[in-house]
């Protein structure tokens, strides 16, 4: 935890899932204030014709980006994440913006298992 579980419409090259999952690692550990080494990226290309949303025009292809967050940020911090991963996600995926969600899942400390200790909520101490 933290874990940023990204669902594709289609695939991408190895190096551009490297340089998305970089960019995602270093954009939560500055927002959400904590260490690089914490966040957890996954990614699944699930191919053309296997995800959707029904827009205004009819069925789309979407970007699913679910994030898997600890108690402890603000309202503030978890939009402007999520406003700059449909940035990055748009960027590097060549996307449009509107085709990217992002959804939040906010976790207690003892929920998470890390290194068989239960991790702690988050503080603003952790960030140092």
């Amino acid at each position: 935890m933290p874990y940023l579980h990204l669902n594709l419409a289609k695939k991408y090259s190895t190096q551009a899932k490297r340089e998305l999952a970089t960019r995602l690692c270093r954009l939560y550990s500055e927002v959400m204030q904590t260490q690089s080494w914490r966040p957890n990226v996954g990614i699944a290309e699930l191919g053309e014709d296997n995800l959707f949303h029904l827009g205004p025009d009819g069925l789309e292809s979407i970007t699913m980006v679910m994030v898997e967050i600890r108690r402890g940020r603000s309202l503030d911090q978890r939009l402007e994440l999520g406003r700059r991963l449909v940035d990055i996600c748009s960027e590097v995926l060549q996307v449009p913006k509107s085709t990217v969600l992002v959804e939040f899942t906010v976790h207690t400390g003892d929920e998470i298992l890390r290194d068989g200790n239960w991790a702690a909520d988050w503080t603003p101490a952790e960030a140092s």
